[in-house]
């Protein structure tokens, strides 16, 4: 098995839930002067095809992203099915939910978390079908949950 997390020597994104996506995004394009960004949603159910605590889902978000020179920041308001999104902001409140890094092998780096003791808790698509993403239970050893984003671009090769 592959022994390492990372396949690049970057932190991708940073994520924040929110119950008011438009109001944590206007704070902090006030607070840093960056432009507030558009709204995006996460995938439709029958293209997400969303896994949530190992059965099928329909989860649902609202995102507005801040693109910065060497990280997206990302505010994101769950919908209010239960999803990792929904189950963060109901334990803790509004605050830090994910770091996020690529990856060119969801497969392997899943097996490597797993292996770690860090368990799937939602994986699905992108909307517009051009990768993945996955969160992992790390939230007692690091404080927020660590997201895998695969993009179809740089994919390897998997089983």
């Amino acid at each position: 098995m592959d022994k390492r997390l990372l396949d690049e020597d970057e932190v991708m994104q940073i994520c924040f839930v929110t119950d008011d996506v438009v109001k944590s995004a206007e704070w902090f394009s006030d607070l840093t002067g960056k432009p507030m960004p558009t709204e995006g949603r996460a995938a439709e159910p029958e293209e997400a095809k969303a896994i949530y605590n190992g059965q099928p889902a329909d989860v649902g978000c609202r995102i507005m992203m801040f693109k910065f020179g060497n990280i997206d920041v990302e505010f994101l308001q769950p919908g209010p099915e239960k999803s990792a999104w929904r189950d963060l902001l109901e334990q803790k409140g509004p605050g830090c939910h994910h770091i996020a890094f690529r990856t060119r092998n969801l497969t392997k780096r899943d097996a490597y978390l797993e292996s770690k003791g860090h368990k799937l808790l939602q994986r699905g698509e992108f909307d517009g079908s051009h990768g993945r993403y996955a969160y992992y239970d790390t939230v007692k050893d690091l404080g927020v949950m660590v997201e895998l984003l695969e993009f179809d671009k740089d994919k390897e090769a998997q089983p």
